[in-house]
């Protein structure tokens, strides 16, 4: 009997391996797939929170239809996506366009370094190697055509998940025999009210950081300021090193097109200065503790998620693991897990209040 105990923890700890593999295969494998249908089902939350927000505007008292208002909002959203696409491929031919000016003044800096370096003609040696950096411009213009193309699935997706949405309801309800106080419908509403704290504290504050420094930028005579401040927008939505490189895209940027070190550096302080006001004291005091994920956590979540599914995962990988952190509360056998990820082990507020182990 002394012998069952290790066995079966030796047992329970091999399969918990086994499936992790097993799941990290699959999210691999699937990779092509699965990503158009989470950016489908990101575009679908920020619709709805969208019509949420439409729904409180009266004419002449009444609200108008939902099915008006779900599709004036997906105009919106998609008008702003493909609006936030096209600035980007208009500043990047714009950067294509000025390549030469670039390199030369890479050449000229570089060529400045090379005493201390210890390396002779660098200029020379990046000359050869321009046919090379245009090959890759060039691929690089062809993965954003595959993107954009990719983008008309996403289109249809979030059309069906639209035209779907009013059954998701009934069917779950059927298949599980759901009562409002069931620990699915409870763990879907924590899931909601925590995507929509996050999104929306994210967006508005990744926005403001965004636009402070296109202002910034366009003071200080940076050409391609929109599309440095949308780089912003998006990589602040990556914790922790999403600001680093947000910040870095428009400093070595500075000095590519001025090569004077005092122009970088006033690029620097003053994107610098914006991130650490609204990432420092803004974000924590409108954000508050509602994720409580531990800091490891994030980082951890960080990087595995960015393993699978590079960028995306990386920009999906905080609103991930805080769900995982609210289903496996909602589950007795799983509570230890929430109680790890989290930030000081307080789960209560997570806890449903009946002793369910499982959906009936």
């Amino acid at each position: 009997m002394e012998k069952k105990e290790p066995l079966n923890m030796t047992l329970k700890t091999a399969a918990v391996f086994i499936s992790l593999a097993g799941i990290v295969t699959l999210l691999l494998f699937f990779k092509s797939f699965l990503q158009p249908l989470i950016v489908a089902l990101l575009l679908w939350f920020i619709i709805i929170e969208v019509r949420s927000f439409l729904s409180r505007l009266k004419v002449k008292g009444r609200s108008l239809p939902k099915f008006i208002l779900t599709l004036v909002s997906t105009l919106i959203v998609f008008f702003i996506f493909y609006l936030s696409i096209d600035i980007v491929v208009t500043n990047i031919e714009k950067l294509a366009a000025n390549f030469d000016h670039y390199s030369k003044n890479i050449i000229a800096s570089l060529e400045q370094l090379k005493g201390l370096l210890g390396i002779e003609n660098l200029g020379d040696n990046i000359q050869e190697q321009k046919q090379a950096i245009v090959k890759s411009a060039a691929n690089a213009a062809a993965s954003l055509a595959s993107f954009i193309g990719s983008m008309l699935m996403v289109l249809f997706y979030v059309i069906f998940i639209l035209l779907e949405e009013a059954n998701f309801k009934k069917k779950i309800e059927k298949m599980y025999h759901l009562s409002e106080g069931n620990n699915l419908q409870r763990t879907w509403k924590s899931i909601h009210a925590l995507m929509h704290d996050y999104m929306s504290i994210k967006m508005l504050t990744s926005f403001i950081t965004g636009l402070l420094s296109f202002f910034v930028l366009l003071f200080l005579g940076i050409e391609l300021p929109a599309l440095w401040a949308f780089i912003i927008f998006i990589l602040n939505f990556i914790p922790s090193i999403g600001s680093i490189i947000a910040t870095a895209f428009p400093v070595l940027f500075s000095y590519v097109q001025y090569a004077d070190i005092k122009q970088t550096v006033s690029v620097f302080i003053g994107i610098l200065a914006i991130q650490v006001l609204v990432g420092n004291v803004l974000e924590p005091k409108l954000m508050g503790n509602k994720l409580n994920l531990s800091p490891l956590v994030v980082i951890i979540g960080l990087v595995f998620w960015g393993f699978i599914w590079g960028v995306m995962g990386m920009l999906l990988s905080v609103p991930i693991m805080a769900s995982l952190m609210i289903v496996f509360s909602q589950f007795r056998g799983t509570r230890r897990l929430a109680i790890f990820l989290s930030q000081n082990g307080e789960i209560d507020s997570l806890v449903p209040e009946e002793n369910e182990d499982s959906i009936e």
